[in-house]
C-alpha cells in the first residue's frame, strides 16, 4: 500500500516518536497513515481570507481618508496584535493535522488526535474487535483527491468523530481510505485467521 508521504510501511520502532504508544514486546507496527493535507485546507483558507479582508478595508478607508496616515502607529499595533492571532490559529490547525496519525500494526489499530498544543487523544482496536471496516468518500473535494472518513465497525462500544454511533470507530481525512479498509481487513483475517488455526 503506497499513497505517497501520507502512508509509510518502512518503519523503525526504535524511533522515539512511538515511545507513547507502549508497544507490545511482540508488536510491530506495520502502516502508519498521516491525514490527507486537504483536511487542513479549510484553516488555510479561513486564514488567508482572514488577512486579506483587513488589510482590503484598511486600504479602502486610507483612499477615502488620508488623514488616518497620522494614526499609523496605532493602526500597526493593532494590526500586529490581529496577525499574530492568526499565526497562532493557523500553527495549532497546522500542528493538529500533522501530528494527527493512524498507526495500523500487527495487533491493534491505534488513532492519534492531537487537540491542540498540549493535548493528544489515543484511541486503539485491537484486531479480533474489529467487525467491519468501510470508506466513505463524500463530496467533490474528498473524490478529486482520494480522501474521506474510515469507518470501523467494532463489536463494542465505539468513539467519537464524524460519525457519532454506538459500535463505530471512526477517523476522517484518511488518503486512499479504501485501500486502507482493505488493508485493515487484510491484516484482521491474517492475525485472527492465524490465531484460530493456532499459529
Amino acid at each position: 500500500m503506497n499513497n505517497g508521504h501520507f502512508i509509510q510501511t518502512q518503519i523503525d520502532t526504535n524511533d522515539p516518536a512511538f515511545l507513547y504508544l507502549n508497544l507490545r514486546p511482540d508488536e510491530n507496527v506495520r502502516y502508519v497513515i498521516r491525514h490527507h493535507w486537504a483536511g487542513f485546507l479549510g484553516s488555510l483558507v479561513i486564514v488567508l481570507a482572514m488577512a486579506i479582508v483587513p488589510l482590503a478595508a484598511l486600504l479602502v478607508l486610507f483612499i477615502a481618508n488620508p488623514q488616518l496616515l497620522n494614526s499609523l502607529s496605532i493602526i500597526a499595533i493593532y494590526a500586529t496584535s490581529y496577525y499574530l492571532f492568526l499565526l497562532t490559529f493557523l500553527f495549532t490547525s497546522w500542528i493538529n493535522y500533522y501530528y494527527n496519525v493512524i498507526i495500523i500494526t500487527n495487533h491493534r489499530l491505534i488513532n492519534v488526535a492531537q487537540e491542540g498544543l498540549l493535548s493528544r487523544k489515543t484511541a486503539e482496536l485491537d484486531f479480533p474487535e474489529i467487525e467491519n471496516v468501510s470508506a466513505d468518500v463524500d463530496g467533490f473535494l474528498q473524490a478529486a483527491f482520494n480522501f474521506g472518513l474510515l469507518v470501523v465497525e467494532t463489536a463494542g462500544g465505539g468513539t467519537s468523530g464524524a460519525r457519532i454511533k454506538p459500535g463505530y470507530f471512526t477517523v476522517k481525512d484518511v488518503p486512499d481510505p479504501n485501500r486502507v479498509a482493505r488493508a485493515i481487513l487484510d491484516l484482521k483475517e491474517e492475525i485472527v485467521g492465524g490465531e484460530d488455526r493456532g499459529e
